[in-house]
């Protein structure tokens, strides 16, 4: 509404209860009260009751359209369009329960020949972008599982003619990307990948392709099957996975560093038909995101064994890393898990090399502590205090003094935080004084201060500054 100095009077009965805004699609529950279907449809995912009378409902019970009120609603728009009103189209009926039903009983009956058949993965795409309740029933259905098997089939399918080969790639995009849309439960999760070993090969072949965004959808997929699964499977991840989530890792920094980069643009379905119209549901960029999240959860936990810190930075997962943290813009959760990995990776001789090795590598971590979160703060400490203990101390001094380390650390232990991060700190600059002293940029009698000071006098020393 434009014109704010009129106030337009609403009517109460074009409000739904639940958003407290004008009804779009006024559906009428068994309970006989009114509410705009999407605000409904949230709140039965979540509550199985009525919000106004607290009768129960389920999250497929159903929801008459109310024409009449929509109708009601759409005239006032228009009596009104004068003062700012805008009018609500009329909503497209959705496909509803049924359909998914019987999408359901059909992949059921015929398995992968309903899944191959050219129409059943594009149905299926549009009934789950309709909401969550008809994702849910595909949950139920089994879909998911029906799908994971599918995708297994089109990678170990060897086809010679061109066009089948064209037809399994278009059925590979379109499993994966309908995977990624309804998810897999947490509890089938658990135990898909035991039942079934040729799921991790598969899925390592999809890592190792060209597609990017099947790249995205597969990483995705495989942290929501490993996140909860046997710590043996994800400690013994084929070194193929971890190349392809590396690999995944290196193209995204190469689309950051583009002048223009666009995601979507190496996103193109294959599928024409329905391209549009998915592409306008799905955010490739946050697909691209929940894609790199779920790629550093994953290294983060297969790098708690020594075997897997070993073949990750024989992959050159440090320098990728590296690239990865300083191509972004500092987000709190991807920095806290790329400082989780290199903390883990500099435990190892060749991991702390690689870290020296890159030109960014300790100004990175530097520049992120003190600027992310306490936990960034640590991960980042540890780094610079085992890197700098465990190498050749003067390549180390002087990379620490160029990159603006000594200058962080003296910042440590000036400022409130926590007793740990300044034990660290101080440790650091102790054990490499007589090295430090050496550069004439280093103020020597500020540095021995530092050192020489109980944390408790530093503090009120930065606290009588602020004060003044």
């Amino acid at each position: 509404m434009d014109h704010e100095d009129e106030e337009i009077e609403i009517p109460n009965y074009f409000i739904c209860p639940i958003s407290l805004d004008i009804m779009k699609d006024p559906v009428i529950a068994v309970s006989g009260i009114t509410y705009d279907r999407e605000s409904i449809d949230k709140w039965l995912e979540k509550v199985s009751s009525c919000p106004v009378t607290k009768q129960p409902l389920s999250s497929d019970s159903d929801l008459t359209p109310n024409h009449t009120l929509r109708r009601l609603i759409q005239h006032w728009c228009v009596e009104n369009a004068t003062l700012g009103v805008v009018r609500i189209p009329t909503p497209r009926i959705p496909p509803g329960k049924p359909n998914v039903v019987e999408e359901i009983k059909n992949l059921k009956k015929f398995g992968d020949e309903a899944l191959a058949r050219e129409d059943t993965l594009r149905k299926l795409e549009v009934l789950a972008m309709e909401g969550e309740t008809n994702r849910r029933l595909m949950h139920e259905g089994g879909v998911h599982r029906l799908l994971i098997l599918f995708v297994v089939k089109c990678t170990r399918k060897e086809e010679e003619e061109e066009e089948a080969q064209r037809r399994i790639k278009v059925q590979l995009d379109e499993s994966l990307r309908l995977l990624h849309m309804i998810g897999v439960p947490l509890n089938d999760a658990r135990t898909i990948l035991m039942e079934n070993d040729q799921i991790l090969e598969s899925l390592s072949l999809v890592l190792n392709q060209q597609n990017f965004l099947n790249k995205a959808y597969t990483i995705v997929l495989l942290r929501n099957l490993t996140e909860n699964t046997s710590s043996h499977i994800v400690e013994r991840l084929n070194p193929e996975i971890l190349k392809g989530i590396i690999g995944f890792l290196k193209e995204v920094v190469s689309s950051f560093n583009r002048t223009s980069p666009n995601v979507s643009d190496t996103a193109q379905s294959s599928n024409p038909r329905v391209r549009n119209k998915v592409h306008s549901k799905l955010d490739y960029n946050l697909v691209i995101k929940q894609a790199v999240t779920a790629a550093l959860m994953i290294l983060l936990e297969t790098s708690s064994w020594s075997r897997n810190k070993h073949i990750l930075i024989e992959l050159g997962a440090v320098s990728q890393l590296i690239e990865l943290e300083i191509s972004s813009t500092g987000e709190k959760r991807a920095t806290e898990l790329v400082l989780g990995v290199l903390s883990r990776l500099c435990c190892c001789t060749n991991g702390r090399a690689e870290i020296l090795a890159h030109g960014g590598g300790l100004a990175i971590v530097t520049k992120r502590l003190f600027g992310v979160s306490i936990a960034a703060d640590d991960r980042a400490l540890f780094i610079l205090s085992t890197v700098s203990k465990l190498s050749p101390e003067k390549a180390v001094v002087e990379e620490m003094v160029c990159v603006g380390t000594v200058e962080k650390l003296c910042t440590v232990l000036r400022v409130d935080c926590g007793l740990s991060l300044k034990e660290k700190a101080k440790e650091i600059l102790s054990d490499h004084f007589d090295e430090l002293k050496k550069f004439p940029c280093i103020d020597v009698r500020l540095l021995t201060k530092f050192i020489s000071s109980s944390h408790e006098d530093l503090l009120a020393e930065f606290y009588s500054k602020l004060n003044v």
